[in-house]
């Protein structure tokens, strides 16, 4: 990651990481990684984001027990079609930090996006409630992040399934029968 100010402790750190390969152009991916609505949308399923300019936005999110957690991210470095990197700043109530590589795809499939999440939870009992609600669902928060950001680079839309009834409407059922 670049640019740490940040202390680490290896064994406090939680880091999530994933890759998926996007079929467009990284100098597209970056843009649009950057544009002001894109991190509100690929990360509505994990925080509440809010761009405050061009490389700070406000984060929140609902941890366990109805605890709200909050931070502030800046970009600490960025280089077109190749890397995106964050960090928190000062008082953030869990420290974090963050990467997006961007790499040509093997045979001109596109770009191979790699995102790498790394928390420090705070300490104490807070800490470990923290660390357990991310050890839920580590894998998830990344992974749906990209998938959502792969959908809007390649559609212009993130699918979802808000207003779409789960089966069948209990009269038809009974029609049927």
């Amino acid at each position: 990651m670049a640019k740490k100010s940040q202390p680490e402790a290896a064994a406090d750190v939680l880091t999530l990481r994933r890759w998926i390969t996007v079929g467009r152009p990284a100098e597209a991916l970056f843009a649009l990684w950057l544009a002001p609505d894109t991190l509100p949308r690929i990360m509505s399923h994990f925080a509440s984001v809010t761009p405050v300019n061009k490389s700070d936005a406000r984060w929140q999110i609902d941890g366990p027990l109805g605890k709200h957690y909050a931070w502030e991210s800046r970009i600490v470095e960025a280089q077109p079609g190749d890397i995106i990197a964050w960090q928190s700043l000062e008082g953030a109530d869990i420290p974090n930090e963050g990467e997006l590589l961007l790499r040509p795809a093997p045979g001109e499939w596109g770009t191979e996006l790699a995102l790498t999440l790394r928390f420090t939870p705070p300490g104490g009992a807070l800490g470990k409630k923290v660390t357990t609600f991310f050890d839920l669902l580590p894998k998830e928060i990344v992974s749906k992040a990209l998938h959502r950001f792969k959908s809007l680079a390649e559609t212009g839309e993130i699918p979802t399934l808000d207003g779409q009834p789960a089966g069948r409407h209990a009269d038809r059922q009974d029609k049927e029968k």
